[in-house]
């Protein structure tokens, strides 16, 4: 009865320790921590070609898409590995709308941004030499060609 009282007694204090303020304060950190990158590295439509980076990536997101919701997380994580500099376009902002084609191959090479099309959010573009080189659609797309560039890194 005394082993049960002291492993009840255990737990207690485990769980409320988990739900501490200094906890709670942690975790919400973590989260400003992460929002600050998105809030540094973000640029606008007009200014995708006109960063200092000679290589870059431009996570293209809307605040309504579910598949961007699912990714952000590893996104975010990219940004803070510096393997490639990360900046992030939010399309929702109506400044931001970029043009939707399907063939979105066609803007590989392209240096202005009112030629520049996405076929949909998320979409990931890497810029090489104010030039795109990559134009990566979808949430599996994105993902993929991230561990892509870690990849590159380690060799």
């Amino acid at each position: 009865m005394t082993f049960r009282l002291h492993i009840c007694s255990l737990l207690c204090v485990v769980a409320f320790t988990s739900c501490s303020p200094a906890q709670s304060e942690k975790l919400s950190k973590n989260a400003s921590e992460e929002y600050e990158i998105v809030t540094k590295q973000r640029i606008n439509l007009a200014d995708i070609f006109q960063q200092e980076e000679t290589e870059y990536l431009v996570f293209c997101h809307a605040d309504t898409c579910s598949h961007c919701k699912e990714i952000i997380g590893d996104v975010i994580a990219f940004a803070q590995e510096n393997i490639v500099k990360t900046y992030f376009l939010n399309v929702s902002i109506p400044t931001n709308k970029i043009n939707k084609c399907s063939v979105n191959e066609l803007t590989v090479g392209v240096s202005n941004y009112e030629d520049l099309y996405i076929a949909g959010t998320p979409t990931i573009i890497k810029v090489e030499d104010h030039l795109t080189t990559a134009n990566i659609p979808g949430k599996d797309g994105c993902l993929t060609f991230l561990n892509e560039q870690r990849k590159k890194s380690y060799e």
